[in-house]
């Protein structure tokens, strides 16, 4: 079963005005899954070898950014749903609107059922850190 380490983070929040100390749950991320790892388990699971592996994650990714960068969702049936998203300075007439506004572009991500149904069904275990302050 999957666990999902966290750890826990000390923060300020405002109540009614009020300054409170609170303490809530972080994910505290195990690191970092790199394409080469990625190329051998697939190549674990398949019939392909690492290199080619390798090569095919490459080349599916150069499709996808090619796709948002070209404003295409990209749904990936058991990951989810990626969208570009822009963010804009508000104007006072549409004339003003123009590319210039835009000020940021990100993805959006929207995941699947079969994702979503994964992590809740993961389990959580505490890493003992030293509280930190968020």
């Amino acid at each position: 079963m999957a666990s999902i380490p966290y750890k826990i983070v000390k923060r300020v929040v405002y109540v009614k005005n009020e300054k409170k100390l609170v303490y809530t749950p972080k994910i505290s991320s195990t690191g970092v899954v790199s394409t080469k790892s990625l190329a051998n388990q697939i190549a674990v699971e398949s019939t392909i070898s690492d290199n080619e592996a390798k090569r095919f994650i490459n080349g599916f990714a150069l499709v996808i950014r090619e796709a948002l960068a070209n404003g295409f969702q990209v749904k990936l049936d058991k990951l989810g749903i990626f969208t570009p998203k822009i963010t804009a300075k508000a104007v006072d007439s549409s004339e003003e609107l123009t590319s210039d506004t835009i000020t940021k572009v990100t993805v959006e991500y929207k995941m699947s059922t079969t994702v979503d149904k994964k992590l809740k069904a993961a389990s959580f275990r505490k890493i003992n850190l030293d509280i930190q302050h968020v």
